[in-house]
C-alpha cells in the first residue's frame, strides 16, 4: 500500500449481511485510509503484512509503537470475527500533528428466523439504548436519526489486557480500547446490524468522531454508486488499496 493523500483518493461502496433472495441487507461507503479484510484468511499472514504495511507508511514511528498497532488491531480483528462479523475493516492513518494512527470497524447483522416484515425501527433502537445504558452506566448512550433511520449509539472506554502467548510475546500488552457502537435496525426486514469502531488513539477521538460519523451517513438499503467519490480535507490515509 502506498500512502495516499485524501484530497486525491477516494471512498469505496461495500455491503454487510444477506437476506434470503441474496441481496445484501445494507450497504455503506469506506472512506481513504480504510481498507476490507477477508475474514478467511489466515491471521499469521495478515499480521505480516500489516507489520510491512506500518514499516513503510511509518517509518519514523517507534518500535513498540508499530508493535501496538500491529497486535491491537489483529486482537480487535479475531475478537469481532469470532462474534460473527459480516465485515470488517482497517485503517491506517497519519493524523494532521504527525501522529501515527490505527482503527478497526466492524458490522455484524443480526435477522432472526421470524418476526414481522416491517419492525418499528425506534421502537428497537430505543430499547437497545436502555439496555446499554444498563449494562454500561458510565457510557455514553443515546438515540440517533441516520439517512437510513434511527438508530442507538453506545461510545465507552474499555481496558483490555491482550493475551501475548497469540502473538509471540511472553507478557499481555495492556490496551485501552474506546469504541464506538450504531445498533441500525434493518428497513428491509426485521433484524439490525451493529457497527462497532475501535481505536487505542484516544487523543485523535475527535477526528475519529467525524471520520465515523461518515460512514454511518452513508448506510443505504441500496448500492449508492458514489464509489470514487474524491474527498477533502481530514487525516492523511495510509493507503486505500488491496488488503491489510
Amino acid at each position: 500500500m502506498a500512502s495516499t493523500d485524501v484530497a486525491s483518493a477516494t471512498t469505496t461502496s461495500t455491503s454487510a449481511g444477506e437476506s434470503a433472495d441474496g441481496v445484501p441487507d445494507l450497504w455503506f461507503d469506506l472512506p481513504p485510509g480504510f481498507v476490507e479484510f477477508d475474514l478467511a484468511e489466515d491471521p499469521e499472514e495478515r499480521m505480516l503484512r500489516m507489520a510491512d504495511a506500518v514499516d513503510r507508511l511509518f517509518a519514523d514511528a517507534r518500535p513498540e509503537q508499530k508493535l501496538s498497532v500491529v497486535v491491537s488491531g489483529e486482537y480487535a480483528l479475531q475478537t469481532l470475527i469470532a462474534a460473527g462479523a459480516a465485515h470488517a475493516s482497517s485503517c491506517l492513518l497519519r493524523m494532521p500533528d504527525g501522529r501515527l494512527s490505527q482503527g478497526t470497524l466492524c458490522v455484524i447483522v443480526e435477522t432472526p428466523d421470524g418476526g414481522p416484515a416491517n419492525q418499528d425501527g425506534r421502537g428497537t433502537a430505543k430499547r437497545t439504548a436502555v439496555q446499554w445504558h444498563e449494562q454500561h452506566p458510565d457510557a455514553e448512550v443515546g438515540l440517533i436519526a441516520l439517512p437510513y433511520g434511527p438508530a442507538a449509539l453506545c461510545i465507552r472506554d474499555q481496558d483490555l489486557q491482550i493475551p501475548g502467548a497469540a502473538f509471540g510475546l511472553d507478557d499481555p500488552t495492556p490496551a485501552l480500547i474506546r469504541q464506538m457502537q450504531f445498533c441500525v435496525p434493518l428497513s428491509t426486514g426485521p433484524g439490525s446490524a451493529l457497527f462497532t469502531f475501535m481505536t487505542e488513539d484516544v487523543d485523535h477521538w475527535a477526528e475519529y468522531i467525524g471520520i465515523v460519523s461518515g460512514i454511518m451517513k452513508s448506510v443505504s438499503a441500496d448500492e449508492s454508486g458514489e464509489e470514487n467519490t474524491p474527498v477533502s480535507g481530514g487525516p492523511t490515509a495510509g493507503g486505500t488499496e488491496g488488503r491489510v
